[in-house]
């Protein structure tokens, strides 16, 4: 066989071998997890078989070219060659970049939402700050959008995701412009002026989120009776919990006070029949309407929706009492170390085992912890669970077990101790979840609603049922009872085995 042939099947070979190894790391690449990810060397190999790839093919054009230029009697076929050359390099050097560039990222992240072909990805840095993008994939290859969502909250940032995959690439839903524009001699004159409310509706919300408030904003399309245009866009805006609550409300209301301003309730009520609140975990519609159909007040439409809210909240379905098991100490024979340090908090059972949380790491100001149990006497720990607050930061307030079994709970206060969350396991600490309990709902001389019990203080059993006792912010705590002289506490009452509770009262 003629050598040249044969330099070009070896050279073909080659080149489909890391044509594959390439595509297969980055494909491996995209599908990496929180829980699941690549070593830092596969970071540089990848980056490496792009690199080499990119190189291998320059010199093999350069080298096809050159032979092929040799002896060439024509110099403007020469040039025109050349200059071919030229822009083969520079094209095979674009697409590298543009179809590879997550081979380059080398501080890639992970997937946080997937639509389709559209990824949103999360990339962190050494420092504890993160960054938004939007991703596309074609076929193998995956590639960076321009539309860059930047450091944003978590909530914005996913907001904004759904807001683009949805076709509202600037989040807004709708492009009024080019529908006015489009059909201009087809529409009356009432829809021109539907057109525009909705137009208006839009932009204010786009002012109000994320840009006043930090919140997740994007848009779902609905047909609509109401109105000539047939449709309208409903707002869908991020509530982060029950932590969250009090100044949702009053984001909620100081956004349709804007909203009222610019476009008035009589103009076009259509507008306001519906708002879809994304809680955790679940997402529901508010119709703020009988509100604002007789003249906004802010009052009972801030208590409607904090109370709306509360219920969404802390009502879920759950099953009633079911059999726990004791809590049973198991030493997995591992041999990695813990340090022989107190815990922040701790239980011990009736036998002797102490289960503690173990301060493993601070950051920002925050404490990070580790769930260890220990028998009596002994100095090294046993791991229960590397991560019992699901990676929130704050301070370890206590931990307990209800009568030495599996079902037991732990505090963990934020903030500067000005707030806290209440989380609950049901195997032995294995696991832990947040749990959520309705607010005591004291109204102030202003009219604000809020909830002064943010601290619980502890749980037990008690003929049956759990009691929870929650306090006031050691700091900003300042409700003071009249009737019972005194700044009092929340009493609350499961009878879900702390799934969920029910308000009793002060004391």
């Amino acid at each position: 066989m003629d050598k040249g042939k044969k330099w070009i099947i070896v050279s073909s070979v080659l080149m489909g071998i890391l044509c594959v190894l390439t595509i297969f790391f980055v494909v491996l690449k995209q599908g990496e997890t929180d829980i699941r990810k690549l070593h830092r060397w596969c970071n540089d190999a990848g980056m490496w078989l792009v690199v080499i790839w990119q190189i291998m093919l320059i010199i093999i054009c350069a080298i096809i070219w050159i032979k092929v230029l040799k002896d060439v009697a024509n110099p403007g076929k020469a040039i025109l060659r050349c200059a071919s050359l030229g822009v083969t390099c520079l094209a095979i050097i674009f697409l590298a970049g543009s179809w590879l560039n997550l081979a380059f990222d080398y501080n890639y992240g992970h997937v946080v939402l997937q639509k389709s072909n559209l990824y949103l990805i999360k990339t962190e840095d050494d420092y504890g700050g993160c960054d938004y993008s939007v991703w596309s994939k074609s076929s193998f290859f995956y590639r960076r959008l321009e539309h860059d969502i930047g450091d944003s909250a978590d909530s914005v940032a996913e907001g904004i995701f759904y807001s683009y995959v949805n076709g509202f690439k600037d989040n807004t839903g709708v492009d009024i412009t080019a529908a006015t524009r489009d059909n201009s001699s087809e529409l009356s004159e009432q829809m021109k002026k539907e057109y525009q409310y909705l137009n208006d509706f839009i932009a204010v919300t786009e002012d109000t989120f994320p840009e006043r408030f930090q919140r997740g904003l994007y848009w779902q399309e609905k047909a609509c009776t109401e109105n000539s245009i047939g449709t309208v866009q409903v707002p869908i805006i991020d509530e982060n919990g029950m932590q969250d609550l009090t100044w949702f409300c009053e984001n909620i209301c100081g956004w349709l006070e804007s909203c009222l301003e610019k476009v008035p309730y009589e103009d076009a009520p259509w507008l306001y029949k519906e708002i879809v609140f994304a809680m955790p975990s679940l997402s529901d519609s508010f119709d703020p309407s009988p509100y604002l159909s007789g003249g906004y007040d802010h009052d009972p439409l801030y208590e409607a929706i904090y109370d709306f809210v509360d219920k969404k909240l802390t009502s879920a379905d759950y099953p009633k009492h079911k059999a726990y098991g004791m809590l049973e100490f198991v030493d997995d024979g591992s041999d990695e170390f813990f340090p022989s340090v107190e815990p922040e908090c701790s239980y011990t059972t009736k036998d002797g085992v102490t289960y503690g949380m173990l301060l493993v790491d601070r950051a920002g100001g925050s404490s990070y912890y580790s769930l260890v149990a220990y028998q009596k006497g002994e100095k090294t720990p046993v791991m229960v669970n590397r991560d019992p607050y699901n990676g929130c930061g704050g301070q370890a307030e206590w931990i307990t077990f209800i009568d030495d079994s599996n079902l037991g709970f732990s505090c963990l206060s934020y903030n500067g101790g000005d707030d806290a969350l209440l989380y609950r396991t049901e195997d032995g600490g294995k696991s832990f979840t947040q749990i959520n309990y309705p607010s005591a709902k004291v109204k102030l001389s202003d009219g604000t609603i809020y909830n002064p019990f943010v601290i619980p203080e502890k749980i037990w059993l008690e003929d049956g049922s759990l009691f929870m006792l929650a306090g006031q912010s050691p700091w900003s705590g300042d409700y003071y009872s009249e009737e019972l002289g005194k700044h009092p506490s929340g009493l609350y009452v499961s009878h879900d085995d702390g799934m969920s509770f029910e308000y009793v009262g002060e004391q």
